[in-house]
């Protein structure tokens, strides 16, 4: 089995057409598969839409319609981690190590948190990420990773998929 851990820069694309988004739309089109993602997360996409406002880009109704979108995905298909105490204090030594801004760090500490959770069950854990630092400083912590927007995130996620339902 996989799950696959989503940080915000990737999530957005669900709900706003970019760069990745093709990725996003078939992981969302498998039911089966495990998806997981952080409480501050769901902060962070919110913020990400307002400020939307702020610049003139997106109406009032089109936040609150692409917010009860996103609120009923994560209800109907997410499994969510907390932000505790615990996490904060691991988020910490990522900081100096690999000088990423705080969100990031709590998005990394809750990726290695549930990897390591995981390992009994023999479970792998998929970081979904489109922020390059972020994800090399995955790579840098052991955390598998797919970036919707490279070229091989297909052939990525195939693979993972693959692993999944075997």
């Amino acid at each position: 089995m996989v799950t696959f851990y989503f940080d915000t820069s990737a999530i957005v694309k669900r709900y706003r057409k970019e760069v990745g988004s093709e990725i996003l739309d078939k992981m969302f089109e498998r039911k089966e598969l495990g998806f997981t993602i952080s409480f501050w997360s769901i902060l962070e996409f919110i913020v990400a839409f307002s400020t939307r406002i702020r610049r003139e880009e997106l109406s009032r109704e089109a936040l609150d319609a692409v917010v009860s979108r996103f609120l009923k995905d994560v209800l109907d298909r997410f499994a969510i981690t907390s932000v505790n105490d615990e996490l904060v204090a691991s988020a910490t030594p990522l900081a100096t190590k690999h000088a990423l801004p705080s969100a990031d760090c709590l998005q990394l500490a809750s990726a290695i948190h549930l990897k390591k959770a995981l390992e009994p069950t023999k479970e792998e854990l998929v970081l979904i990420c489109s922020d390059k630092d972020l994800c090399k400083a995955a790579e840098e912590e052991g955390v598998e990773f797919i970036d919707p927007e490279e070229r091989d995130s297909l052939e990525k996620l195939t693979k993972f998929i693959a692993q999944s339902l075997s």
